[in-house]
């Protein structure tokens, strides 16, 4: 059975106590009897010098005088001749022989003897001291004390001792459980606290004062707890990181381990698969996906030791086709595998893009050179001969060779927009005069419309940006919405709200339908293509001059599909929004706002 730690430090010192205190008490009664064996010895020593001196034979007997040393000091005493008898006992019904006596013979030798030893009958203990003495016959006198006294005595001395000696131990005792307490309670709490480090409990520390040797462990226990803290911090903040750059990656991750359970999913790699929430931590992977394909290639990557790639089909995931990579990692058998989604719709967009934009230029290309070739042959085959007509087939040539220079200055124009490297030369000027420049270019337009068209009073509009570029988007603005407003008015608005400038092009035209809106600012996108290329036709028909001043900027005229295009990527350039809202038969309103000064 293991003890507890209160346990022995109570257990170990009682029993080093007592143990010490039994061999101070053995080797204190061995002392206490030999110094009361001494005193006796040196008492008794006395004794028998004094009577050996003084003793002297009565009618030639010692006999008397053994018996007077009875008599006075209740002790034996015998007269010995120098050959070792007895010459008289005071008790000679104890047949003990002095002769042969370890004291007998110092005695007889001349000194003084001493000697324990049981009497013949072995019931006690007896003190032996013999001296030399010469009297008529007599050698040496010994005189026998039974150490019933002395005994007597070293047993109480010893009571005494063990009665001290279990005082000292019992208040060794009683000292050794208040302090085993303390101790106990001390190192009960350093246990406490560090449980509480180990299961990651915040604010445990562990006493420190006093400052001994458990005061030091406390202090270790406070350091290792804030390097723990400092690495548990380090290693939250790496994983929030992680978590934080999977969460918002474009790509699925998932990992598995060696039996296809799940370690980790971010949330987009769930969305590809089009399932509602993330699988937890040990989950089969198979119980997260049902596409066969995707649940194969974990097994087929392990077996041949490599990357394997695959397109799952658009019906397998939520966003389309999605390219699913699938690497084992080693460290183990079976291996752990990465799996990375990639989405492919935004690729398949671009690709449906290039190709729109590709056939959308066609498109546009094909009418006018059409037109171009088609009064070009018709004139080569005899129409310069006619008077009457050549002049309308000059006319729709030049109106061809318009278009396509408005729709290649356009595209140019998109193109050095959407450029990565494109610079802006920003300067301070007035939005409002931009607007009043532009709203001249198109008043001659307006004017053959029978529009009205104005812009509302209002105080100065400071801004800092591209004044060329601004002004190509409010042109486009101006002449989309002079194109498409059959009657009623064409209004400009400025002002400032919130630290932008912000600007309005309102119509009265027919309006652009709900669906419509969210697509007006593509490349090419036309709300109703038969409608737009009939006013293109009649604004390309404006006399030249009433168009305004020959300096305006460069802009979309002719109706190539790509004005509103142009407006969104100049404003964007400058960290702006375009915006726009109509009601169908009520008119439409384009808004574009700018900050006051350049982001960045």
């Amino acid at each position: 059975m293991t003890l507890s730690a209160r346990a022995r430090l109570l257990f170990v010192p009682v029993v080093a106590v007592t143990s010490t205190a039994a061999l101070i008490i053995f080797l204190e009664h061995g002392a206490q009897r030999r110094w009361l064996i001494q005193r006796e010895s040196d008492a008794l020593a006395r004794i028998a010098r004094e009577a050996a001196r003084t003793a002297e034979p009565v009618a030639g007997s010692w006999q008397p005088v053994a018996d007077s040393l009875e008599a006075r000091f209740a002790l034996r005493a015998t007269v010995i001749a120098a050959d070792g008898s007895a010459l008289a006992d005071s008790r000679p019904r104890e047949t003990e022989s002095p002769a042969g006596r370890d004291e007998v013979r110092a005695a007889l030798a001349g000194g003084t003897g001493l000697a324990v030893r049981r009497s013949a009958a072995g019931a006690r203990e007896v003190l032996y001291c013999a001296v030399p003495m010469r009297r008529e016959g007599a050698a040496a006198m010994r005189l026998a004390e039974p150490l019933v006294v002395l005994e007597r005595l070293a047993a109480s001395l010893t009571r005494l001792s063990i009665a001290a000696a279990s005082l000292a131990l019992l208040a060794s005792v009683i000292v050794l459980l208040v302090v085993s307490a303390g101790f106990s309670r001390r190192v009960l709490k350093l246990r406490v606290v560090a449980r509480r480090i180990g299961l990651g409990g915040a604010g445990a520390r562990a006493p420190e004062s006093p400052a001994d040797d458990l005061g030091q462990l406390g202090r270790a226990l406070n350091e290792m707890r804030d390097e723990l803290d400092a690495r548990l911090e380090a290693l939250r903040r790496e994983r929030d990181d992680r978590e934080r750059i999977l969460a918002h990656m474009s790509d699925g991750v998932a990992l598995l381990d060696g039996q296809d359970r799940v370690v980790h999913v971010n949330l987009r790699f769930a969305q590809l698969l089009d399932v509602a929430r993330r699988p937890e931590a040990g989950a089969p992977f198979s119980t997260f996906t049902r596409i066969p394909d995707l649940m194969e290639m974990p097994a087929e990557s392990r077996r041949a030791g490599r990357t394997l790639e695959r397109e799952l089909k658009p019906w397998a995931t939520r966003a389309g086709t999605v390219r699913a990579t699938v690497t084992p990692l080693g460290g183990g058998s079976p291996e752990p595998v990465l799996i990375v989604l990639h989405d492919l719709s935004e690729s398949e967009a671009v690709q449906r893009m290039r190709q729109d934009f590709v056939a959308n230029v066609s498109h546009e290309l094909r009418t006018p050179l059409t037109t171009l070739r088609g009064y070009a042959e018709t004139l080569l085959e005899g129409g310069l001969d006619d008077a009457e007509h050549r002049e309308g087939f000059v006319l729709a040539m030049r109106d061809g060779a318009v278009r396509l220079q408005a729709l290649v200055e356009d595209l140019l124009a998109l193109a050095e927009l959407e450029r990565p490297d494109v610079t802006l030369r920003r300067e301070a000027f007035d939005l409002r005069a931009v607007a009043e420049e532009q709203i001249a270019h198109v008043a001659g337009a307006a004017r053959l419309a029978g529009l009205a068209l104005a812009i509302e009073a209002g105080p100065p509009v400071p801004v800092t940006a591209d004044r060329v570029r601004v002004a190509q988007a409010l042109a486009n603005l101006l002449d989309n919405a002079v194109k498409y407003t059959e009657q009623g008015s064409v209004t400009v608005a400025l002002g400032l709200s919130e630290g932008r400038a912000w600007c309005e092009v309102r119509d009265t035209g027919p309006g652009i339908p709900a669906l419509d809106l969210p697509r007006v600012f593509e490349r090419f996108y036309r709300v109703d293509r038969a409608r737009a290329r009939d006013r293109a036709r009649l604004r390309s028909q404006d006399p030249p001059g009433e168009a305004g001043p020959a300096a305006s900027p460069p802009r979309s005229g002719t109706g190539t599909g790509l004005g509103l295009s142009i407006v969104k990527h100049a404003i964007s350039l400058h960290g702006g929004e375009v915006s726009v809202k109509s009601r169908v038969g009520v008119g439409t309103t384009f808004r574009f706002e700018l900050p006051l000064t350049p982001e960045g």
